[in-house]
C-alpha cells in the first residue's frame, strides 16, 4: 500500500488525502476521549484496590494471630486436625463488565459456613474463632481479586490506546498533512504553468489578428 507521500500529485490524490485526514483526525479525537475514561477509571481502580488490600492484609494478620492463640490453646497437632474438617462451601461465579470495550471481570464469592463436626468440649473457643477469621479472609478475596483483575485489563488497554494516539498524532496526522501541502503546491504550479500558457497563447492570438488586420 502506498504511503501519502508516494501517491501521485493529483487532484484525485488531493481529495483522498484530505478525506483520510478528515478520519485520521476524528479517531485521533475518540481515542483521545477513550484515553481520559481509561485513565481516570484505572487511578479509581488502583485507590480501590489499595483499600482492598489493606482490608484483605487485616483479615490474613487476624486470621494469623486467631490461628497462633489457638495453637497455644490446644497444641498445633489438634489444630491441624481439627481444621481438616471442611469450613465452608464456597461458590464463585465471573461475569463481566463492557468499559470503552475492555471486558472487566465481575466476581461474585460466596462463603457459607459449615457446621462444625468436632464437640464443643473437644476444641477450644479460639480455634472457632481462626475458623471463622480464615472465613473473613476467603469472604474479601472475591472483590480484590476482581478489583486487581480489572486493574491490569485497564492498564493493559491504556496502553493500547496511547500507543495509537501517539501514532496519529506522531506518525500519520503529519504524513497525511505534509503529503496535502505538497499536492497543493504541486497543483498550484501547474495551475500557474497552464495561466502563463494560455496569457501566452493570447497574447499570440491577439498579435497574429494584428498583424492579419495590417496586412
Amino acid at each position: 500500500m502506498a504511503t501519502p507521500s508516494q501517491l501521485p500529485r493529483t487532484r484525485a490524490s488531493l481529495l483522498q488525502l484530505r478525506q483520510s485526514l478528515a478520519e485520521a483526525r476524528d479517531g485521533y479525537a475518540l481515542l483521545e476521549r477513550k484515553r481520559e475514561v481509561l485513565l481516570r477509571e484505572v487511578w479509581e481502580l488502583m485507590r480501590a484496590a489499595r483499600q482492598h488490600e489493606g482490608r484483605v492484609r487485616e483479615r490474613f494478620d487476624a486470621a494469623h494471630e486467631a490461628l497462633r492463640r489457638s495453637r497455644l490453646d490446644a497444641g498445633s497437632e489438634r489444630v491441624r486436625w481439627a481444621l481438616l474438617a471442611p469450613s465452608a462451601q464456597t461458590t464463585c461465579a465471573v461475569d463481566v463488565r463492557n468499559l470503552m470495550g475492555v471486558a472487566l471481570p465481575r466476581v461474585t464469592l460466596q462463603v457459607l459456613p459449615e457446621r462444625l463436626t468436632t464437640s464443643t468440649g473437644g476444641t477450644p473457643a479460639s480455634l472457632d474463632t481462626a475458623r471463622a477469621r480464615w472465613l473473613d479472609v476467603a469472604d474479601a478475596l472475591g472483590v480484590w481479586a476482581e478489583t486487581y483483575g480489572s486493574v491490569w485489563r485497564v492498564a493493559a488497554e491504556l496502553a493500547r490506546t496511547q500507543r495509537r494516539v501517539n501514532a496519529l498524532e506522531q506518525v500519520l496526522i503529519p504524513e497525511l498533512e505534509a503529503a496535502i501541502t505538497a499536492i497543493e503546491a504541486t497543483l498550484e504550479e501547474v495551475e500557474r504553468e497552464g495561466f502563463v500558457r494560455t496569457k501566452r497563447v493570447k497574447l499570440r492570438l491577439e498579435r497574429e489578428r494584428k498583424e492579419a488586420d495590417h496586412g
